[in-house]
């Protein structure tokens, strides 16, 4: 099965911390994942995880500013040489389901990542019963996200979101 999304390279908005600061308000913890509120997201609330051994930043949320849908999104310090507008077919492999879509480059110093918005809520969270996620460009290495903890860090992740609703 292939799932054909657009995704857009972003900052790693997380690593900057005057930024994350004026973006995120943070909720809680649950499993070695930080849950935030997003104002700028309806506000939708996200889980963030950094690999620092890696040079990674992962986020998985909820943009609720219209219609709920989610969205993923890998950051690197480690730069790729990315040009803005360029075209990068990405490959998605959820425990050995793959997925294929298009990236678009933006250039930025020294962080690279992908954003991946998806309308189904059901597939972010069917993520908490996964174990690892790994997204790759043609010809730049992979990026490995470990989704372990993730069940708790959702169970904290709709709490999250049902309080912004009160």
């Amino acid at each position: 099965m292939q799932l054909f999304v657009q995704t857009i390279l972003a900052a790693a908005i997380l690593t900057v911390p005057c930024e994350a600061a004026e973006m995120f308000k943070k909720y809680g913890s649950a499993a070695g994942w930080d849950v935030f509120v997003n104002e700028k997201m309806g506000p939708g609330c996200l889980i963030a995880k950094e690999n620092s051994a890696a040079g990674t930043q992962a986020e998985i949320g909820i943009d609720a500013t219209a219609d709920l849908r989610g969205y993923l999104a890998l950051y690197s310090k480690k730069p790729k040489n990315v040009t803005a507008g360029e075209k990068l077919s990405v490959v998605f492999d959820i425990d050995g389901e793959k997925f294929t879509g298009v990236a678009t480059g933006q250039e930025m110093e020294g962080f690279d990542g992908a954003v991946v918005p998806f309308n189904n809520l059901d597939f972010i969270y069917g993520l908490a019963k996964k174990k690892a996620l790994t997204i790759t460009a043609k010809g730049r290495d992979p990026i490995v996200l470990n989704l372990t903890g993730t069940d708790a860090a959702f169970k904290a992740l709709r709490e999250c979101q049902a309080a912004q609703k009160k």
